[in-house]
């Protein structure tokens, strides 16, 4: 659908036997709409931008369509006169494509049909760099989120919680001698043993909660509105889950099963930053790490009585 602002002048009928000839029907905006909103509202496939009485001008009305992010995805295809002054050009200095009275069958045929491939192309390349955009945020082995997207999740959670004075927990979660495990059976086998703890770590989450593959076999949760004490059932939660899985050659792991050590930390006690948080959690991570794996360590807590069998 073509969106007709203005008077057409001389070109009208060529222009409106053109597009019909191209399946695109011309509407009329009514002399009460806002163009903008129009624009907005019914995504036209393009706009022609007749003589304009009135304020706002035709200069005026080109430059509020070419500024607002969502309406300068429309071409603008302005209609002159045939004999047009230089002020009517300068009026439509940003409009894609321009249309004098005196063009022929041919050229508007040609120009029109530029301007509608051009913006069938654009909405084409805009939904791929979507659709990228998409999948780039997804983990391809967890499905969980990526680092790239935990960062941006965390940085609006930690403003929006210093900004109400709500708490907001970081869990981080590292798999207990996940080398020895990739080593042992191969890389196939570590990639479905992440895959799996990935599941399980999504599993025990809340809707508003965010989980994601931190890197290599690390997953960090955000939890917002959570304190620590909350934070840390939730981590012992996803830790005993996981020590009591049947993994496939669970037995020959150090700790005689597949298990994971977590890290907790919680704004504000233990960080007053986003980057602090995870710094905070890292801490507390390699703290249980450091104390036998397999259990939960906050910051400022004691660590949970994970099970911890040698062999």
């Amino acid at each position: 659908m073509a969106l007709l602002a203005g008077n057409p002048g001389s070109q009208g009928a060529k222009i409106k036997r053109t597009l019909a000839r191209l399946g695109c029907a011309v509407k009329p905006l009514r002399p009460h709409q806002d163009l903008l909103s129009v624009v907005k509202k019914s995504k036209p496939d393009m706009i022609l931008l007749g003589a304009v009485r009135g304020k706002p001008g035709r200069g005026t009305l080109c430059r509020l369509l070419k500024h607002d992010p969502q309406a300068r995805r429309v071409p603008v295809l302005a209609l002159l006169d045939s004999r047009s002054a230089p002020d009517q050009w300068d009026q439509v200095a940003l409009a894609d494509e321009v249309i004098r009275g005196s063009a022929t069958a041919q050229e508007i045929a040609w120009r029109v049909r530029t301007l509608l491939r051009l913006n069938r192309l654009t909405n084409q390349t805009r939904r791929a760099v979507k659709l990228l955009r998409e999948h780039s945020r997804i983990d391809d082995l967890t499905g969980l989120a990526t680092h790239g997207a935990f960062k941006e999740r965390l940085e609006r959670e930690f403003h929006r919680a210093t900004r109400y004075r709500r708490p907001v927990s970081l869990l981080m979660v590292d798999v207990d001698y996940f080398k020895h495990y990739n080593d042992h059976f191969g890389h196939p086998a570590g990639d479905r043993l992440l895959r799996r703890v990935g599941r399980m770590v999504a599993g025990e989450l809340r809707r508003v909660d965010f989980g994601a593959r931190y890197g290599g076999d690390e997953f960090s949760v955000i939890l917002p509105e959570t304190p620590k004490a909350a934070a840390a059932i939730v981590a012992e939660r996803i830790r005993r889950s996981i020590e009591k899985h049947p993994f496939l050659h669970r037995e020959s792991q150090p700790l005689g099963c597949v298990t994971v050590s977590v890290g907790v930390a919680t704004y504000p006690e233990d960080a007053a930053a986003g980057v602090k948080l995870v710094e905070a959690a890292d801490r507390a991570l390699y703290r249980a790490k450091n104390d036998g794996r397999n259990r939960v360590w906050g910051t400022q807590a004691p660590p949970s009585l994970g099970a911890v069998t040698a062999t």
